[in-house]
């Protein structure tokens, strides 16, 4: 997934949530595109695994069993509900404050998550649900900032930037990478890059940090400001 600072004890903490148990590990499976991938499977592997409403669809590409499938149902449909009529579900009014991607992750939070892997949460038919899955992730981490919080769509992956934080993706070199602004940012540092910068000010809205290359040991720092580091791999899809 992610480092953060040598001196971060994040990192002793993420090593040993890898390595010792997976129950503090979600991977919420929401509606949006998906390309299966053997990197995918492999951050999955070892996750508790939950479905929001349309998101269930996954499971199967993915050769998942979720342990609880939440929400409304509105998006399912009925062959989605009979194909997985065995998984215990959580139901919800369709009429509600908060989405039903939403609703599973405050129940992983609820179950002790120190990881969360947003799976389907990128691209698909709706761009507001992605922006929104966007803003949500990040808003999350800043709320809680010793949750690891990733987006993914299998070919794309966003993780949120906390100021303060040095954030090490372990993306190829290669890799086109952006770091989208929610807001203006300031100090922003890029190392190990085709463009790096340099304690940078970049605008609200300017595409300064639009489609930038990764070399190996991308390093990325912000002082101030709302954003993520968001990437698009290729030739990285295995098979269905």
């Amino acid at each position: 997934m992610f480092q953060t600072s040598l001196g971060d004890p994040l990192i002793a903490r993420y090593c040993l949530a890898m390595s010792a148990t997976s129950h503090s590990r979600f991977a919420i499976l929401l509606d949006g595109a998906l390309t299966p991938t053997d990197r995918l499977r492999t951050q999955l592997d070892g996750c508790r695994v939950l479905a929001a409403d349309g998101g269930i669809r996954h499971a199967e590409t993915l050769g998942l069993e979720p342990e609880l499938w939440l929400g409304d149902f509105d998006s399912a449909g009925e062959t989605l509900e009979q194909r997985f009529s065995t998984i215990r579900r959580q139901s919800y009014p369709s009429e509600k404050a908060v989405s039903d991607g939403e609703i599973a992750i405050r129940h992983a939070l609820d179950e002790g998550a120190e990881e969360v892997v947003l799976v389907g949460a990128l691209g698909g038919e709706r761009s507001d649900h992605a922006f929104f899955n966007l803003a949500g992730a990040t808003s999350l981490a800043i709320e809680r900032p010793a949750l690891r919080v990733m987006l993914t769509s299998g070919l794309e992956e966003a993780l949120p930037l906390l100021p303060g934080r040095l954030l090490r993706p372990d993306w190829p070199a290669g890799t086109l990478f952006s770091i989208p602004g929610f807001t203006a940012m300031s100090g922003l540092t890029v190392r190990n890059a085709k463009w790096p910068l340099d304690d940078v000010e970049v605008p609200f809205g300017s595409t300064l940090t639009l489609s930038n290359v990764a070399e190996n040991g991308l390093e990325i720092l912000l002082r101030e400001g709302t954003t993520v580091a968001i990437c698009r791999f290729d030739n990285m899809a295995g098979p269905v």
